[in-house]
C-alpha cells in the first residue's frame, strides 16, 4: 500500500502557478485545476513542491513528494481516455524502461520523478536497444491500449489524401505481431534517470514495431535523410525496412498536411 505525505492545500487559482493553459483542455477544466490538484493530493497524501507547474497539450504536471520523501510527478489530464492509455502502457512496461508508476486513477497519474531528468538524444545503436526493451513480448501488453489501425483511420479522416497509403499500411500490417508502442520517442520523452534512461509520455497504443521504429528515427537526426535513418534503425531492430519507411512517409505527410487546431 502506497503511504504518502499530507498535502499542502491550495487556496486559490493563483497558487497553481500555471504559465500557460493546456492548449487542448477546456476552460472549465482549467478553472477547476486548483481543486483537482488539491483533491488528488488529499487522496494520495502528497506534499506539493514550490515549483511552477509544467503544462502540456491536455494537462499539467505538478512536482511533489511522497510520505517517504520520494520525488514524484503528478500528472493531471483533461482527456481521461488519453491518460488511461498512457497509464496502461507505463504499467505494461513495469518500470523498465519507463519511469515507475506509483498510483493512478481516472484523470490522474503519479510517477516517480526522473533524476537528473535531462532529455536524451540517442545514437542509433542505443535507440535500437531502447526499442527492443519497450517491445518485449508481453501477454498483457495490449490491455487498455489504443489500436494502431484506429490511429491510421483517424489520420486519414483529417487528411483524406493519405487514404491510399493508409490502406496499404493496414493491409501490410494484417497478421503481424503487435506490442505496446511508445508512439512519441522524441528526446524530451527519453530522460536520464539513475544512471540509465527511462521513457515518459507514451501515446499508449498497440501495433507493429515498425510504427515505433519509423517515429523514433524521424525524431532523432544522425546527419542522414529520414529514409536512411529509418532503414538503419529497422536493420538494428531486425524489423521490416519497407514497412517502417511506409509509416515514416505516412507520418511525415500527415505532419505536413494535417489541419492545425
Amino acid at each position: 500500500m502506497l503511504r504518502l505525505a499530507r498535502p499542502r492545500r491550495l487556496k486559490s487559482p493563483a497558487l497553481v502557478g500555471l504559465e500557460r493553459r493546456p492548449a487542448c483542455a477546456g476552460e472549465d477544466w482549467v478553472s477547476h485545476l486548483p481543486e483537482l490538484i488539491d483533491g488528488v493530493c488529499e487522496e494520495w497524501h502528497l506534499s506539493l513542491d514550490d515549483e511552477r507547474l509544467a503544462a502540456g497539450a491536455w494537462g499539467v504536471v505538478a512536482w511533489c513528494h511522497t510520505e517517504s520523501g520520494l520525488e514524484a510527478a503528478l500528472k493531471l489530464c483533461a482527456n481521461e481516455q488519453r491518460l488511461s492509455a498512457e497509464t496502461n502502457a507505463m504499467l505494461a512496461w513495469g518500470g523498465h524502461p519507463a519511469v515507475r508508476v506509483l498510483a493512478h486513477r481516472p484523470g490522474a497519474l503519479l510517477l516517480e520523478r526522473a533524476r537528473p531528468g535531462r532529455p536524451s538524444r540517442l545514437a542509433p545503436t542505443r535507440l535500437a536497444l531502447l526499442l527492443d526493451a519497450l517491445h518485449r513480448p508481453m501477454t498483457s501488453s495490449r490491455r487498455g491500449l489504443g489500436d494502431w489501425r484506429t490511429s491510421i483511420d483517424a489520420a486519414v479522416t483529417h487528411v483524406p489524401s493519405l487514404q491510399a497509403l493508409g490502406q496499404a499500411l493496414l493491409k501490410q500490417g494484417e497478421g503481424r505481431p503487435v506490442v505496446a508502442l511508445h508512439g512519441d520517442l522524441q528526446p524530451a520523452n527519453i530522460l536520464e534517470h539513475r544512471g540509465t534512461i527511462a521513457v515518459i509520455d507514451p501515446v499508449g497504443i498497440a501495433g507493429p514495431r515498425e510504427l515505433d521504429v519509423a517515429n523514433a528515427a524521424l525524431q532523432h537526426n544522425w546527419g542522414e535523410d529520414s529514409s536512411a535513418r529509418i532503414r538503419r534503425l529497422a536493420d538494428l531492430t531486425r524489423t521490416d525496412q519497407a514497412f517502417a519507411i511506409g509509416f515514416g512517409q505516412f507520418s511525415a505527410m500527415y505532419a505536413a498536411l494535417a489541419p492545425r487546431y
